[in-house]
């Protein structure tokens, strides 16, 4: 039997990939998480799923707003949307899930996280190429690539 420098690695911490991770830790496996961005969460956090739908709910309350008197209640005066303040809020709301994402939470649980590229060296092997300038290569039983569809 070889010895492996982890149970399991994951490459890539979008929703599988910080999924698989937490559960591969809390089942006890030695978990290594790596990410190439400078944040976990991955598109979804960051770019897609929650700033997408925090602005459809922006609007859908700003609709709402200028359509008040179809609900019974009194016309308001809507004024114009300032688009600064949308895309502040859109960041808060990153901001309040990151914690949930945050490499400590990760280590918490028993993880180890690196941020670097990973490289396929050989079917266990990978060298990573740290976002630091840093190389170093480890070797885990079972990979899983969980790098989303781009």
């Amino acid at each position: 039997m070889s010895n492996y420098d982890y149970d399991m690695a994951v490459i890539g911490a979008g929703a599988a990939g910080l999924t698989v991770t937490a559960g591969a830790a809390q089942a006890g496996a030695k978990t290594l998480l790596v990410e190439k961005e400078p944040a976990l969460g991955g598109d979804c956090l960051h770019y897609g799923c929650v700033p997408s739908k925090t602005l459809i709910k922006t609007a859908h309350v700003y609709q709402q707003m200028k359509n008040a008197a179809s609900y019974g209640l009194p016309e308001v005066a809507v004024p114009q949307v300032d688009f600064a303040q949308i895309r502040d809020r859109i960041q808060r709301v990153i901001a309040a899930i990151q914690p949930h994402d945050s490499p400590e939470r990760f280590c918490q649980l028993g993880a180890e996280v690196e941020f670097g590229r990973a490289e396929f060296i050989d079917q266990h092997q990978v060298r990573i190429h740290t976002n630091s300038g840093q190389s170093r290569q480890v070797s885990a039983k079972t990979w899983v690539l969980a790098t989303g569809s781009t």
